[in-house]
């Protein structure tokens, strides 16, 4: 059974991360692109298949939006919970709880997040796909797009907040930081959903299982 589960698993990444492009044209949406050829693929292969076709439709409807002024606004969420804005919230935290339970769960969700993206190997969105935006935060990465990191840490922090008596307003944070990340082409939508609810979801079991030790 363990060894079936393991092969499905492989088919399933492996169809993730082929393809028979060259680089620069990867992702690119074209009409021939949709026409699937299920003659040698498995059930697996083609839902991942269709479900990354579906990702891509929709996400390049948010890729193109050209919003001017507002991306100022939008970059806030944006970058709020990125490499520079997670360490100085870990910071904060801590010195106004004086608990590392925050600042740890911030690093176990890096830790498999990162991980699971070279695992995945999902290319971020080409530029040629978006519209133009007053901040190019496309530009600043260069790692594979899935899971969306920023998001996951945005879920972190909702998480925490809102397991420990805050109001659930802290879970909006979520998709004004999965908006962003697509709005600005560094992310499919699926890389932000997929960040978001394994983000909350460790965050969640860590605050269960471990809160009173980091307290």
């Amino acid at each position: 059974m363990a060894t079936t589960i393991a092969a499905i698993a492989t088919s399933m990444i492996a169809d993730l991360t082929h393809t028979d492009k060259p680089s620069s044209e990867d992702d690119v949406l074209t009409d021939t692109e949709f026409n699937i050829d299920t003659s040698d693929i498995t059930n697996y292969q083609l839902i991942l298949k269709k479900l990354d076709q579906l990702d891509k439709e929709w996400s390049i409807v948010i890729h193109k939006m050209e919003l001017g002024l507002l991306d100022f606004i939008i970059a806030v969420p944006g970058t709020l919970f990125g490499v520079i804005g997670c360490p100085i919230l870990a910071i904060w935290y801590y010195h106004k709880y004086q608990s590392w339970l925050y600042p740890f769960s911030c690093f176990v969700v890096v830790a498999i997040n990162h991980t699971a993206k070279y695992i995945f190997g999902r290319k971020r969105p080409l530029q040629s796909n978006c519209g133009k935006k007053l901040i190019p935060l496309k530009k600043m990465h260069h790692d594979p797009a899935m899971p969306s990191g920023d998001t996951a840490q945005a879920a972190v922090a909702a998480a925490t907040m809102i397991y420990h008596g805050y109001s659930y307003n802290w879970a909006f944070v979520i998709p004004a930081s999965a908006f962003a990340r697509v709005y600005f082409g560094s992310h499919y939508i699926g890389d932000t959903i997929v960040g978001g609810i394994f983000a909350w979801g460790v965050t969640w079991a860590i605050n269960s299982c471990f809160g009173s030790t980091f307290e």
